[in-house]
């Protein structure tokens, strides 16, 4: 690939942003279902923390945006539906069991770009709302559509109801297993349930989920307690409960399209787009582990260039990004960018292609000015997951967070309720 059909290939990324995906069926994980629904945010309203969990009967909020690159306001509502600890939809358990008010609500706050070379519309929504006020704990799988028509779907987005009867202390060390020592981390912990909270059967009732920095796709759905006593229950397995510790994100930021920034190499405009060309990547996976700050993967939309923040939402360009990754040879699988910039999935328009005259990888991605986290993975054609061994190394010491989700089969509607929670950080706690 030469840098003409890098740029005709960022063109085409950006032109192919305004036609819509034919499968709306929908997933009930985090997914989007139009081509032109970008930069999608479902944050802690507060902290901003990117790990919609919210507490029941709580007067805190969530927050969800996301930007459609076209200049006319589509209609849209949303819904929540239950679903049980593994991520389906809960049987036996109808809407009004599990949220007051009318079942769905309007996205108003409606607003366009302005000053932009690229044309958007801006959506944003606090929730819960009045007209929709979850009932029960639990996961629930937000849908966004469009015209009262909840197959004309646009998005989807997980989010965790918590009703806390119970505590978790977690531990978190370099691996305990000889072979992974260096590699990998484990996760240990002790749930202690409320006195006043009764589990007739905890064994089989209980399901407990780790994430590493809420990864759904390479989290632990099936840790089970190998000690318990009383009203606690000790998770202390040596198998199971082991994570790669992967490397340091990488980093480039656009929140300036006029300064130097770092990683970013150059930039211009072309067409009447801009193009910014970051610093070439190589791999990492022989490297020593070395330590510097990331923001564990995640994307923070912000923009230097705008003097005062209310403006930042709908001032903040567009531009194409083009990655490079410098490599010794072609790799028989496929390669992605992985991380919040791609949802933490895989993503077809976030494949690198091979360029042999320049032995590099490339790619062209349609970014939002922010500070991006990111890394590069293979994938594996067995587990359909990435592999970041090759290009990004693996390493106990590496900075992550770890969340721990532990849900109980309500005895009386059998629903998975979430009765407790638990982050914790490596820099703070690894042993």
């Amino acid at each position: 690939m030469n840098r003409n059909f890098a740029i005709w290939l960022g063109l085409m990324c950006m032109t192919q942003v305004a036609l819509a995906s034919t499968d709306s069926t929908l997933r009930y994980a985090n997914a989007i279902y139009e081509d032109n629904v970008k930069s999608v945010r479902f944050v802690q309203t507060e902290s901003g923390f990117n790990f919609p969990l919210y507490m029941l009967g709580s007067d805190k909020k969530l927050t969800l945006e996301f930007d459609q690159i076209k200049t006319e306001r589509d209609f849209y509502q949303f819904t929540l539906i239950h679903c049980d600890a593994y991520w389906r939809p809960t049987q036996g358990l109808v809407k009004t069991q599990f949220l007051d008010g009318q079942g769905y609500e309007n996205i108003d706050d409606v607003g366009f770009s302005s000053g932009t070379l690229t044309n958007y519309t801006h959506y944003k929504v606090d929730l819960p709302t009045e007209n929709m006020m979850p009932k029960v704990s639990g996961n629930y799988i937000l849908v966004v559509y469009r015209n009262f028509d909840e197959k004309d779907i646009v998005l989807s987005r997980r989010m965790m109801i918590l009703d806390i009867k119970g505590r978790v202390d977690m531990e978190l060390y370099q691996s305990k297993q000889v072979d992974l020592r260096v590699t990998h981390q484990q996760v240990n912990m002790t749930f202690v349930v409320n006195g006043d909270y009764y589990m007739p059967n905890p064994l089989q009732d209980l399901k407990t989920v780790v994430l590493r920095n809420g990864e759904w796709d390479y989290a632990n759905f099936d840790m089970k307690p190998n000690v318990f006593f009383g009203q606690t229950f000790q998770y202390n397995q040596q198998l199971g409960n082991q994570f790669e510790g992967i490397n340091q994100f990488r980093f480039f930021d656009l929140r300036s399209l006029r300064m130097a920034m770092s990683g970013v190499s150059k930039r211009m405009n072309i067409a009447n787009q801009k193009h910014v060309w970051l610093v070439q990547d190589k791999s990492r996976g022989m490297e020593r582990y070395f330590n510097w700050a990331d923001i564990n993967g995640k994307v923070l939309y912000d923009n230097k260039d705008i003097p005062l923040p209310a403006g930042v939402i709908l001032e903040s360009d567009y531009c194409y990004v083009h990655f490079s990754l410098k490599a010794e040879r072609e790799f028989p699988n496929p390669v992605y960018i992985y991380g919040e910039i791609s949802d933490w999935r895989i993503l077809e328009s976030h494949k690198l292609y091979w360029n042999p005259d320049a032995m590099v990888y490339e790619a062209v991605l349609p970014l939002k000015q922010g500070y991006y986290n990111y890394l590069y993975g293979v994938l594996d054609p067995e587990t359909q997951k990435l592999s970041f061994m090759e290009l990004e190394g693996n390493h106990a010491e590496t900075e992550n967070n770890y969340m721990t989700l532990i849900y109980h089969k309500n005895p009386n509607l059998g629903y998975d309720e979430l009765i407790a929670y638990g982050l914790k950080n490596t820099a703070t706690a690894l042993r």
